[in-house]
């Protein structure tokens, strides 16, 4: 009888730590969220270029404006390397909130956005 205990103790020690793994997991969001602003200059975009890079993911700004050296219009694409990609061209107003978000989550609502990103 003791030998039973061993046995049926094991696959629920095994199952419980399956389960916390999992959740640990979940609680660790995937996500790259993108917002280009006002106070952006050209040095920022193109290190964001760069750090994006490094990821394989490729940005390009096929246009930018600035006024007093901030961003003030964009007209950008990015491309994931995973079947993701998009473009968007906007001007640059404090109200405007354009950019990119690519969730990498499998429950992700939407995995990815370009371009206003305001819900309306």
């Amino acid at each position: 009888m003791q030998s039973m205990k061993k046995v049926t103790f094991l696959p629920l020690l095994f199952l419980a730590v399956f389960a916390l793994g999992t959740m640990s997991f979940r609680a660790e969001r995937k996500v790259i969220a993108v917002v280009f602003n006002k106070e952006m200059t050209k040095q920022d975009l193109v290190s964001l270029q760069q750090n994006l890079r490094e990821k394989n993911i490729i940005l390009v700004f096929n246009k930018m404006t600035f006024t007093k050296n901030r961003l003030t219009y964009i007209d950008f694409s990015i491309d994931f390397g995973d079947g993701f990609s998009g473009t968007s061209k906007s001007t640059i107003t404090r109200k405007t909130e354009v950019g990119f978000i690519r969730d990498y989550n499998d429950d992700a609502e939407q995995p990815f956005v370009v371009g206003n990103l305001k819900q309306k």
